[in-house]
């Protein structure tokens, strides 16, 4: 039996191409909303550089005036940063970036070796050879900016090398909080080291001990060795005057 068309004058049912949606369908939405990710991006990577210090405002119409952008995305992004704790803005919309109390620093600290512990226990089994190779080269990156005075280079090197421990875990929730933590005290970590007269050669030591673990596959003494290096990072850095 052929299937009958609809009846002069009436609607075809058939169903068309879905509408277009995001930029398509809403440009000015989509556009808005790059522009907010972009400040957002923009603005935290300049208070974990130290280009806004700790306790220093920030004056949104202002960042908006530089950047060619209206204020509305850039109190989005403060608002973001807000949450993630690199901000406070008051009832007035003051923006004031956030430096560290002491016990913060500790909390902090005990919570990255918390979940630093973690997951070092779900990357049984993915430490693979080319990862402790990425890992050994990292180590001859930092000797080699620490030898060079580039205390700058040496803790983004430092920063990659956590990062690929925590990437082998596999837990993109828990990589999203040590990030966050992470970026909070990359400013104080440049501090610390460039008033300890460079790269701290302390720090160039555990992360010896803790490649010699996973060579080892030890991943006990790899624990042991982690969290030693945080909580020994937490001391030299509560030991650094900020100011």
């Amino acid at each position: 039996m052929q299937s009958r068309g609809p009846a002069e004058g009436q609607p075809s049912l058939e169903k068309g191409p879905a509408p277009a949606v995001g930029r398509d369908l809403f440009p000015a939405l989509a556009r808005h909303q790059t522009l907010e990710k972009s400040a957002y991006q923009d603005l935290r990577r300049a208070i974990v550089e130290g280009r806004f210090a700790p306790g220093e405002r920030i004056v949104a119409a202002s960042v908006a005036a530089s950047a060619g952008i209206s204020r509305i995305p850039v109190m989005q992004a403060l608002q973001r940063l807000e949450v993630d704790g690199f901000v406070r803005i008051s009832p007035s919309k003051d923006v004031v970036v956030l430096g560290w109390a002491p016990g913060e620093i500790r909390e902090r600290f005990m919570l990255m070796a918390a979940l630093e512990l973690l997951c070092l226990r779900e990357s049984v089994g993915k430490i693979t050879p080319e990862l402790r190779a990425r890992l050994r080269a990292l180590q001859k990156e930092m000797l080699a900016a620490r030898s060079q005075d580039d205390v700058g280079r040496a803790v983004q090197a430092d920063g990659r090398f956590h990062h690929l421990l925590w990437e082998a875990a596999g837990l993109p929730q828990v990589m999203h909080i040590l990030e966050t933590l992470w970026d909070r005290g990359e400013y104080y970590r440049l501090i610390m080291h460039a008033r300890r007269g460079g790269f701290a050669t302390e720090s160039l030591a555990e992360h010896e001990r803790i490649i010699d673990a996973l060579d080892a596959d030890n991943l006990g003494d790899a624990a042991r060795a982690i969290e030693q290096h945080r909580l020994f990072g937490m001391k030299r850095l509560e030991e650094t005057p900020q100011s």
